[in-house]
């Protein structure tokens, strides 16, 4: 028997047993992720500034088809003079109340005094907090200029309405556009120098109140951003726009 037999036996066997078992390594352990960053600090930005659920941009959401009882009210107080409250330091002293007053009222007429007005209005939820806000527009020889017509916006404050905005601005049609400011939506109308169409405006919060500034890039056009209309003034005769603003309930 040749000597080398015995040695290739050996290497045929080691060739063909089964590879002993090898112990599994251990997965990789994963980085641990950051902490989540604030949505409502300064590291963060506000959870509403986001596309709202409005109306697919091109849209026109008609305005609110019935009188509000409250909102006429509300108007009312804000466009008219009429009584106030006096301040503590006049409790007691008739005629420091009667001067406060007479103040308060100088620079606003009387409802009866200024002819025939009417409204229109909408809701929609502005701030994105869930409630809605109310848009209006008030048309008549006494609410409007060349520069449009008083555009009011107001906020439901327990079951109050609160003014937030007010100007002389208003011309058709009124958009809201996804834009926010302070967590408030944009919302852009015609501007007019003059009495002439001069491109667009945009009204923007401010933490406070709406301020107009002015669109780049509209001058001479009446295209902006999309948005959904909400309020537009239609060509038909003033008696049948919107509701009649009464001088009290």
């Amino acid at each position: 028997m040749s000597p080398l037999r015995p040695l290739a036996v050996l290497l045929l066997i080691g060739c063909c047993s089964p590879a002993l078992a090898q112990p599994l390594a251990p997965p990789p352990v994963a980085a641990p992720l950051p902490p989540p960053r604030s949505l409502l600090g300064p590291d963060g930005p506000d959870p509403r500034d986001r596309p709202p659920p409005l109306a697919p941009p091109g849209s026109v959401i008609a305005p609110i088809n019935r009188p509000d009882g409250r909102l006429e009210a509300a108007l009312r107080a804000r466009l008219f003079a009429g009584p106030v409250a006096a301040s503590p330091a006049a409790a007691g002293d008739p005629d420091q109340t009667e001067w406060e007053q007479a103040r308060a009222t100088a620079q606003r007429p009387g409802c009866a005094d200024v002819g025939p007005l009417r409204y229109l209005h909408n809701r929609i939820d502005l701030d994105g907090d869930g409630r809605l806000e109310t848009v209006a527009v008030v048309v008549g020889s006494f609410a409007c200029a060349s520069g449009g017509c008083s555009l009011l916006v107001f906020r439901d404050v327990d079951g109050s309405l609160e003014l937030v905005a007010e100007n002389g601005l208003f011309q058709s049609p009124l958009t809201v556009i996804s834009n926010r400011h302070r967590g408030w939506l944009d919302l852009t109308l015609p501007a007019s120098l003059h009495g002439a169409p001069d491109g667009l405006k945009e009204l923007r919060f401010d933490g406070r109140t709406y301020r107009p500034v002015p669109l780049p890039g509209t001058e001479g056009s009446s295209t902006g951003p999309p948005g959904t209309v909400v309020l537009e003034l239609l060509p038909l005769p003033f008696e049948r726009l919107g509701h009649p603003l009464p001088c009290g309930p």
